[in-house]
């Protein structure tokens, strides 16, 4: 398989290597996460979003498949907070964070928090989990929430933002995941904005084919620098 930094093409990457993955956890699922829905549709998909309004499209979107919605916000501790919902273009809501403080606004409401190795601990999902974040902004607090679960967890997919991206990676490797990939790059008027990070758990590290220059005879034609892909591209581009 030619590998490629889109999350499609990880997630393809991450079954041929034989990364155990049983249920997917989407924290911060929108109306869906396309990618983990087509390489994953026989699993279970725990899908947590807080915006009831994205639930009857996930509901759509997921027809057919084994899928429970849970309108929780996942964070550091189990309780109650304050949800901001917002839009990024003027139009409907296309996003939302846990926030401090309730400006009174018709945008933030009460919702209902949960850690999610507390959540993890009560139920009997098949494991292990890959585990999705993406919360605009809140995603340390959840990454720690997970550290109950960890040994459940196989594989962790983060976004971040250029100016947040030093420390999820930290805080992910805390748990004990190595970073493997950096997929989905979005630049913002020719300068990069955000990138997703995929880190497997160090026990899954072990896997053969995770640690090709330790395990493989050099070859060159499995390098796969940029300029290889550039050649693809049309030249009017």
């Amino acid at each position: 398989m030619n590998p490629f930094p889109s999350k499609l093409n990880a997630l393809q990457r991450l079954k041929s290597f034989g990364v155990p993955i049983q249920c997917i956890i989407d924290v911060g699922a929108h109306e869906q996460t396309y990618e983990l829905r087509m390489m994953f549709p026989d699993l279970p998909h725990l899908l947590f979003e807080p915006v009831k309004e994205f639930h009857p499209k996930i509901r759509e979107n997921y027809e057919g498949m084994t899928f429970e919605i849970f309108p929780h916000a996942v964070s550091s501790h189990s309780g109650s907070g304050q949800l901001q919902t917002y839009s990024v273009d003027g139009g409907g809501v296309t996003h939302s964070s846990l926030t401090s403080t309730d400006d009174g606004s018709d945008s933030v409401s009460d919702v209902q928090t949960v850690r999610l190795d507390d959540f993890l601990a009560a139920r009997s999902d098949p494991t292990p989990y890959l585990l999705k974040i993406d919360v605009d902004g809140y995603e340390v607090p959840i990454i720690e929430s997970a550290a109950g679960a960890r040994d459940d967890i196989s594989c962790i997919i983060v976004e971040a933002t250029i100016e947040t991206l030093q420390e999820r990676l930290i805080a992910v490797t805390a748990l004990g995941f190595q970073l493997i990939d950096i997929i989905d790059s979005c630049y913002y008027h020719g300068v990069l904005s955000q990138v997703d990070v995929v880190f497997v758990s160090t026990a899954v590290y072990g896997l053969a084919d995770l640690r090709p220059w330790q395990t493989k005879e050099f070859a060159w034609e499995h390098w796969r620098p940029v300029p290889d892909y550039e050649k693809h591209i049309p030249e009017d581009h």
